[in-house]
């Protein structure tokens, strides 16, 4: 009887909103390359300003560039893992958001203590500076958001990867 079951493909279900939040996953990755490539302008190219507080600019740069392959790549996974629901792409979806959730984390704190000890250079009413400190709110909001999104895809995953049912063919 064991044997039997062994060989039964089984199917899994994840939640109809998993390619919904794969599809968000990669959105969000876009949008922080955007807001990546505007801070370099503006931190590098236009201002020259070499620090955002107590964390330097090229750390800021090399998260925000760095983790945009790993936002879409969990996004990607989670929505073929939507599509075609076997137990290989469920636990490629898994790894995959683990790492983003790593990354979104790690982000989640650089980008609080960037935007907490930004500050700006003069008493006056300068807009690059006020773009900056919005651009750095931005990227973390983004990169809370990436936190959750993947935190909900992991839970959601591992109870599609514990209830499965048996096909009948």
């Amino acid at each position: 009887m064991y044997n039997f079951l062994i060989k039964m493909p089984r199917i899994y279900f994840l939640r109809e909103d998993g390619r919904a939040m794969g599809a968000a996953q990669i959105i969000i990755a876009l949008i922080h390359c955007a807001l990546g490539v505007l801070c370099f302008r503006l931190f590098l190219q236009e201002e020259n300003i070499p620090e955002t507080g107590y964390v330097p600019v090229p750390v800021t740069l090399i998260y925000t560039f760095w983790t945009v392959p790993f936002f879409i790549n969990s996004g990607s996974a989670s929505v073929e893992a939507q599509r075609h629901p076997t137990r290989r792409l469920f636990v490629a979806a898994i790894i995959m958001n683990i790492i983003s959730f790593c990354f979104a984390t790690i982000g989640a704190a650089i980008l609080t203590l960037a935007c907490l000890t930004y500050q700006s250079k003069s008493n006056d009413y300068i807009w690059s500076q006020m773009a900056g400190s919005m651009l750095l709110q931005f990227l973390l909001f983004s990169a809370i958001s990436e936190m959750i999104i993947a935190g909900l895809l992991i839970s959601w995953i591992v109870k599609a990867l514990q209830h499965t049912e048996y096909d009948e063919e």
